[in-house]
């Protein structure tokens, strides 16, 4: 070992790793010299582990392990290169990490490697603001933003990051803005804060890609299907990163306290929402108008809740929550007005269906465009409905329930495809339910909770396997719930208000508890209350 020389025992040596057998006892022409050279290692470093093949003994400090973990990698000593490995682990913090991640790269050892880019996503915030971040190459700053375990406050944290990125050498980095902003979950940001940011941008011909991207964006929400940048709203795109801060929101619906009269239930307008990291619940600014039975959907980083009733009085009225102003704003009604309606996010829009307007059921569908501030109709039920369940999954929307002109409590389950315009069928549920609630979790439909004429409020849960193509009962919730808000976060389902079953004629009380499903477990947990029993809400996450 240049520009030492080392006596060993061969057999030692042989014993110690695969390196070594193969060098001394495998037929290599090496195996019968006295004299065998060992590049690529210094001397220091191979003296430091000939120590621990004799005695088992390693000395590992800042000052040698990345020069131990390459030669011992090389070397096959497998044991010291997990003892090296474990020494960064524990030196590891937001100002080193990225170096870590880039040397465990460029050595290959796959376990640090792991360990470090974990790091980074669950140090996201403080890791970005610092020199090693700036300096990732392109596809390592890309395969960072890409994954979902990022832990962030809101999706603009990302957005920022990867412009501070280009940014950092704006004359070099700035033709990859396309490449580096296609991780950014563009659905969940405020269109008017990015061109507000976008205005900023002291250089002309960034700014302008810049704009054209997000006029692209926008006409990637008007018509998906053509646009060559749709994979700006791929499904995933539209919800939240699995470790990113979310907050519930529980918007309106009613409330009817214990001894109530039928009479007694009074329409809300105040609003809560739910800390998944701290698991609180946290009042913040109400509705204008109270309403029960309306619809609640996110798009561009804001909460709408649209439609509903009060005291008889069925609204067309829409309002927007701007989490950074804290102040909800009205903005343009629907063509009809609707109660007990379905609503959802796809392709950047919202979509309001069917529900009840009146003396009857209505069968249209209406879509608002955010960037226009405007509804049109786009098309019409195949069975009309009201009180039904209602979910995006993969650009399609799926109503589940409700009940029928007939007023009956249906078991069918219809397929939207806002693309084609057209409805398909998907297998019944074995229940027929009203007043529930639905969504969609891991490439599933779940059907919680609602109500039927002859059970009453229900606690029974179904869930919709499409590779199967049909429903199977889960795990019931541990209280009825008709009326109930459910909603899909971070891998589990969240269940949120409704109200019991009526005894003897009295009025049913309306509930505060929430219940958390986990799907691998098989099994619904209670977690803290609502600060006001609710039902026939409308639930959100953001």
């Amino acid at each position: 070992v240049s520009p030492e020389a080392f006596a060993v025992h061969r057999l030692v040596l042989a014993a110690s790793s695969p390196y070594f057998a193969a060098l001394f006892a495998g037929g290599m022409k090496e195996s019968g010299r006295d004299v065998v050279r060992i590049a690529g290692v210094e001397a220091g470093t191979f003296h430091t582990l000939l120590d621990f093949i004799y005695t088992g003994v390693v000395s590992i400090g800042e000052h040698n392990v990345q020069e131990l973990i390459v030669a011992a990698d090389m070397l096959q000593l497998t044991e010291v290169v997990e003892l090296c490995c474990e020494f960064l682990k524990g030196q590891i913090d937001p100002l080193n990490c990225i170096g870590l991640f880039q040397f465990s790269e460029q050595i290959a050892c796959h376990d640090l490697m792991e360990f470090t880019e974990s790091y980074i996503h669950a140090h996201f915030l403080e890791v970005q603001s610092g020199e090693e971040f700036l300096a990732l190459t392109k596809e390592q700053l890309i395969k960072i933003l890409r994954s979902e375990d990022l832990s962030i406050e809101d999706e603009y944290q990302v957005f920022i990051a990867a412009m501070q990125w280009i940014l950092k050498d704006v004359g070099k980095r700035k033709k990859y803005v396309v490449e580096v902003l296609e991780p950014v979950r563009f659905p969940l940001l405020p269109a008017q804060r990015l061109l507000k940011y976008i205005e900023s941008i002291p250089d002309f011909s960034l700014r302008v890609a810049l704009q054209t991207l997000l006029k692209e964006y926008c006409e990637v929400c008007k018509s998906p299907k053509e646009n060559k940048v749709s994979s700006f709203l791929q499904a995933s795109k539209g919800r939240p990163r699995r470790k990113a801060r979310k907050y519930l929101y529980a918007v309106g619906g009613y409330t009817r306290l214990q001894g109530g009269r039928w009479s007694d239930s009074r329409a809300l307008s105040c609003v809560e929402r739910f800390d998944t990291f701290s698991h609180y619940w946290t009042t913040v600014s109400s509705l204008h108008q109270a309403r029960s039975g309306l619809g609640v959907a996110v798009v561009g980083g804001m909460v709408y809740a649209i439609g509903g009733e009060k005291d008889s009085m069925i609204f067309d009225c829409t309002e927007c929550y701007d989490p950074v102003t804290k102040q909800w704003t009205t903005v343009a009604s629907m063509n009809h007005p609707r109660c007990g309606l379905g609503v959802c996010t796809c392709y950047g829009a919202i979509y309001a269906l069917g529900g009840w307007v009146g003396a009857e059921i209505g069968n249209t569908i209406e879509r608002f465009d955010p960037e226009e501030n405007s509804w049109d109709v786009v098309g019409s039920m195949a069975v009309p409905r009201y009180c039904f369940g209602c979910c995006e999954m993969q650009g399609l929307i799926y109503v589940v329930g409700g009940i029928s002109n007939e007023g009956v409590e249906l078991r069918s389950v219809e397929v939207y495809d806002p693309i084609s315009k057209r409805w398909s069928e998907l297998a019944p549920m074995g229940t027929r339910r009203a007043y529930l609630g639905v969504a969609a979790l891991n490439d599933c439909i779940y059907a919680v909770g609602g109500w039927n004429e002859s059970q009453d409020a229900l606690a029974t849960v179904e869930r919709y396997s499409f590779e199967e193509e049909k429903w199977v009962e889960v795990a019931s919730m541990k209280i009825p719930r008709a009326g109930v808000c459910v909603v899909a976060v971070n891998g589990f389902l969240y269940a949120s208000g409704g109200r019991a079953p009526s005894h003897d004629f009295a009025a049913p009380v309306t509930s505060d508890s929430v219940e958390v499903y986990n799907p691998h477990m098989d099994s619904w947990t209670e977690i803290a209350n609502m600060i006001t029993s609710r039902c026939e809400g409308g639930v959100a996450v953001l």
